[in-house]
């Protein structure tokens, strides 16, 4: 969505594309009288050779912008150009000579004008410096219309995807979750500027609470778009179900039944029940959800073979169901996270991630997410993200 402003040019459309090149062609086009008006010669050439002076200097540039993107048309239209100016320059064909004899003028040499002569230059000096004018004049009214209509398009656009923005934010929840049996929290960074990134903590009531975390296929707004729609999935299933598997397998036949054939989600959600002391696991097509043990120091991955939402709409899914206890640490992120490169196309990997975990299993939930943005940060070191990173972090307390 960045443009530079000596690109705004290439996002334009077909039809403002040809007025901005009409615009490009008349300011351009002064560039033949204004060269006849510099000749050495007193008399200019003739009427003829004004028009193709003019003509040639507004198309060779017009033809630079309505040809930038089509490389062999763009080389087609300077070899044109180049043949036409050496032809003329060499053949000097009749139609380009002055209407009346030329005059050079020398220093030390006296000369005098007939009226004729002198009738011709002032009519041609006159006429040239008009042409000038009325093109300058047009070129710069068309310029300023056409950067004006692009500018009002871009303004618009930008209101949807402030909109946009607003909308995927709300996806998100405003503040980490803190109970008297567990803490959790999450961030999600967009790659670009609206994620398809999102999370939600969902308290189902005082010992049962959803996490879930998804990546819709794709950047922008579609995929903001696909995320906002997973998510409103989501929370009208869960009037009829708690478990994670049903739960995903509803959402997954309504999102197969409004989006594209190349649009999905992966997902991954999590029950935790304190009640039982148990939680309920089941993965979309997602990467694992990650489960640090305090007395093992180790790092337990959870991935079920499960299709992302919307791929099939028959699709079953597997879930797990496990005990956890306290100083329990379960991770979930996207693929952003472990896939997110430096500047030596190095990935930060899944070892990072977990190695993080263990080296701080005592740190909030919040302090924990922050220093794992914070190192994914620093390993990228300024590199722009390539893909929406999301993670979020379950302690039990």
């Amino acid at each position: 969505m960045k443009t530079m402003p000596h690109q705004v040019w290439k996002t334009m459309n077909k039809k403002d594309m040809r007025q901005f090149a009409t615009a490009v062609f008349f300011l351009f086009a002064t560039i033949g009288p204004l060269t006849m008006l510099m000749e050495s010669a007193i008399i200019q050439g003739s009427w003829i050779h004004l028009a193709i002076m003019t003509l040639l200097s507004g198309s060779f540039s017009a033809s630079i912008i309505l040809f930038m993107g089509r490389p062999m048309r763009l080389i087609a239209s300077i070899l044109i150009y180049i043949t036409v100016i050496l032809t003329l320059a060499f053949t000097k064909p009749e139609f380009m000579e002055p209407d009346v004899p030329t005059i050079d003028a020398k220093s030390d040499i006296p000369f005098s004008l007939t009226k004729e002569q002198l009738k011709d230059i002032e009519n041609k000096r006159t006429m040239f410096g008009l042409v000038s004018v009325v093109c300058i004049s047009l070129g710069y009214g068309l310029f300023v219309r056409s950067l004006g209509k692009e500018n009002k398009r871009r303004a618009d656009i930008e209101a949807e995807v402030k909109l946009a923005q607003a909308i995927h934010e709300s996806l998100l929840p405003r503040s980490p979750l803190v109970t008297s049996w567990c803490e959790i929290a999450g961030m999600s960074i967009p790659a670009t500027q609206i994620g398809g990134d999102f999370f939600d903590i969902i308290t189902i009531s005082k010992t049962k609470i959803l996490v879930v975390i998804a990546d819709a296929s794709g950047h922008g707004t579609g995929a903001g778009i696909l995320s906002a729609m997973t998510k409103s999935g989501i929370i009208q299933e869960l009037r009829h179900t708690q478990s994670p598997a049903e739960l995903l397998k509803n959402v997954n036949a309504t999102i197969h039944g409004v989006t594209k054939k190349n649009m999905f989600v992966t997902c991954a959600a999590a029950l935790f029940d304190r009640e039982t002391m148990m939680v309920s696991m089941v993965t979309a097509g997602h990467p694992p959800i990650l489960r640090y043990v305090l007395v093992t120091n180790t790092v337990e991955e959870f991935r079920m073979h499960n299709l992302g939402l919307g791929i099939s709409p028959t699709a079953e899914f597997e879930s797990r169901t496990i005990p956890f206890h306290s100083n329990d640490i379960f991770c979930f992120i996207t693929d952003g996270l472990p896939e997110a490169s430096n500047a030596k196309n190095e990935q930060f990997g899944m070892d990072r991630v977990t190695k993080h975990i263990q080296n701080a299993p005592q740190h909030s939930a919040v302090r924990l997410n922050n220093e794992m943005f914070e190192s994914v940060k620093q390993f990228s070191a300024g590199k722009d993200l390539e893909d929406d990173i999301t993670c979020v972090i379950t302690r039990i307390t």
